[in-house]
């Protein structure tokens, strides 16, 4: 498709896979503690996001905490963190790796540390400059045939807006995005391109704004109302997340990634049996995705059915041998095929 072709950029959540964190991290003491969170943006060396959702892992005391992955525009985020020295770690084949220090000081309340993470792509590494990203829509549109519903000028600074994102100028891409919404106001696509621009710039309550316009001009795509429930995730808005993310799933019931939103928050809910069912919902609709098997093998070790999680695990490996995360399920397979489950990280 032409470069130039309507990419809806759809803000998938950053709180995707909570990490293994009952293997390393089973229970934390209860206590009152000033909590923190750690949002970052994750993008390459020419300044573009990754073509691909990068796993991101938390370590704490030199041990993994939680590794969640970054949305389609680069972001991720870690939330509800005691005070500690922590360190933001990125191991993927395409890239050298990243390991950053980010500190929640108990001395300020509710702190909040923003990272910026820049991956330089290895040698060997294929990459496409022109690929859609991993949250594209799949309904893409030509943006020509916009050129008839929308002014000419508007679409014009659209297009710039695209060219400044595709080389990684945000806050230019943000400037045009604007000036076409103010020519249009209508203009859907730029309002989402901006709130994409927004969430980058982890400007979250922008970013929301713009989505929300996003679906008051197009409510029947499932994808804005996905970008919704990423961006109150992010923001650790539960109630409006859930909101946000049945209407896009009324409207796309069908959504393997929909489905995987929709289990990834019931776990953070505690709501079990919702998450395993949306969970197993999502591998039947697209098995060949990784990372909605290892959130289930999460939620299996969450309840303390190792042997299902290993069944899991044995499964994935079968079906994607070759899959990014591979490595990281040989590992913890091999940890419950021992029976050896490391100490708690202490806080």
């Amino acid at each position: 498709m032409s470069r130039w072709g309507y990419l809806l950029r759809a803000r998938r959540t950053a709180l995707l896979l909570p990490g293994l964190y009952v293997l390393l991290c089973p229970h934390a003491p209860a206590q009152q503690q000033t909590l923190g969170s750690i949002v970052g943006h994750v993008s390459v060396a020419r300044g573009d996001a990754p073509s691909e959702r990068i796993m991101v892992t938390l370590e704490v005391r030199g041990a993994p905490m939680d590794s969640v992955y970054t949305d389609s525009s680069g972001t991720f985020g870690f939330h509800n963190l005691g005070p500690n020295p922590y360190y933001v770690v990125v191991n993927d084949d395409q890239y050298e790796s990243v390991r950053r220090e980010a500190v929640i000081d108990p001395n300020f309340q509710s702190p909040t540390v923003y990272l910026e993470l820049t991956l330089v792509p290895k040698k060997t590494a294929k990459t496409d400059a022109v690929a859609p990203p991993g949250g594209a829509n799949p309904n893409i549109i030509d943006l020509r045939e916009y050129s008839e519903r929308f002014p000419k000028k508007a679409v014009k600074e659209f297009e710039k807006g695209l060219a400044a994102d595709a080389g990684g100028k945000g806050d230019e891409a943000i400037r045009h995005y604007l000036k076409a919404v103010a020519i249009s106001r209508d203009f859907y696509i730029a309002h989402n391109n901006l709130g994409s621009d927004y969430v980058s710039k982890s400007d979250f309550v922008n970013a929301r704004h713009e989505f929300e316009q996003v679906v008051k001009l197009n409510q029947s795509d499932a994808n804005g109302y996905f970008n919704l429930s990423n961006v109150c995730m992010l923001t650790n808005q539960l109630t409006d997340a859930q909101r946000f993310l049945d209407e896009g799933l009324r409207r796309q019931p069908d959504s393997g990634f929909g489905q995987f939103l929709l289990g990834s928050l019931n776990m953070r809910l505690k709501k079990t049996a919702l998450a395993e069912a949306a969970l197993l919902r999502a591998i039947q609709i697209d098995p060949t995705k990784a990372q909605y098997r290892l959130q289930l093998v999460n939620l299996l070790l969450q309840e303390g059915r190792k042997d299902a999680a290993a069944a899991q695990l044995r499964e994935l490996l079968a079906k994607l041998p070759d899959s990014s995360f591979s490595a990281q399920a040989r590992q913890v397979l091999q940890k419950l095929e021992s029976s050896t489950v490391p100490a708690a990280v202490p806080n």
